[in-house]
């Protein structure tokens, strides 16, 4: 939590007033990767406790997935609207 705490009040995804900022896919695919690293290293643990923190990670994996999927979805439908003119460009949706 070190490094979200140091954020303060910083934004994280890409957006006209944060144009380095995170795209919403990029960082959901870069989390479930390591989600799912940390799954396998655990995964042959026997315990309870590992039992549950893999099938925890099993949901938010596709969690993950779902949100990817979501914004997909949404890059369809604003992609009838206009085309992508990046972070700095025209808002396709809003102000």
């Amino acid at each position: 939590m070190t490094i979200l705490s140091s954020l303060g009040n910083e934004q994280v995804l890409m957006s006209r007033d944060n144009p380095a900022g995170f795209k919403l896919e990029e960082l959901t695919r870069k989390l479930r990767y390591e989600i799912e690293e940390k799954t396998r290293n655990i995964s042959n643990d026997e315990r309870i406790q590992a039992k549950t923190v893999v099938n925890n990670n099993s949901q938010i994996i596709g969690l993950l997935h779902q949100i990817e999927a979501i914004q997909r979805q949404s890059f369809v439908l604003m992609e009838q609207i206009a085309p992508d003119e990046g972070a700095l460009g025209k808002p396709r949706i809003g102000k």
